[in-house]
């Protein structure tokens, strides 16, 4: 990576570090107390959005950029929490997949919506020709990262 990629990188990643630390003010007692009852680390968490989508434990071990072992124990903990199931894979029978049970399903949906909530209104204050460019820079943004996901 060349020294120009990387100063950007650092620059944009510094940015959104900053609106992060920001959009914690418009919290509100919306997200984090969610988090807090269901009694969820930040790698549970990680672990339960990415289970969205049924995966094996080291498609969520990449994603996450944990060990092997690391994200078994996470996922052997939300299993015994009854947040994650793991079954046999339709595909190859010596994989496990990762999915969400219903209540996590409904968990994660919750806190989905607590975190659109505070997004929504953090950003109501934008003047409306910002807003639309931030939207549309922002559509951008997630269309090449995506290409990238596992």
């Amino acid at each position: 990576m060349s020294k120009v990629i990387s100063r950007r990188s650092a620059r944009i990643g510094a940015l959104v570090g900053e609106l992060m630390r920001v959009m914690h003010r418009y919290d509100r007692r919306r997200t984090i107390p969610i988090v807090q009852s269901a009694g969820l680390t930040t790698g549970q968490l990680a672990t339960l959005e990415l289970a969205r989508k049924p995966r094996t434990v080291s498609a969520i071990a990449a994603a996450l950029g944990l060990s092997l072992p690391a994200t078994s124990q996470i996922v052997a903990k939300l299993e015994r929490a009854r947040l994650v199931r793991r079954t046999e894979s339709d595909r190859d029978k010596r994989l496990r997949v990762v999915s969400l049970t219903p209540g996590s399903r409904a968990l994660v949906n919750r806190i989905a919506a607590a975190r659109a909530a505070r997004f929504q209104h953090s950003f109501a204050g934008l003047p409306p020709v910002l807003a639309q460019r931030f939207a549309e820079t922002l559509r951008e943004v997630l269309e090449v990262l995506r290409q990238g996901e596992v």
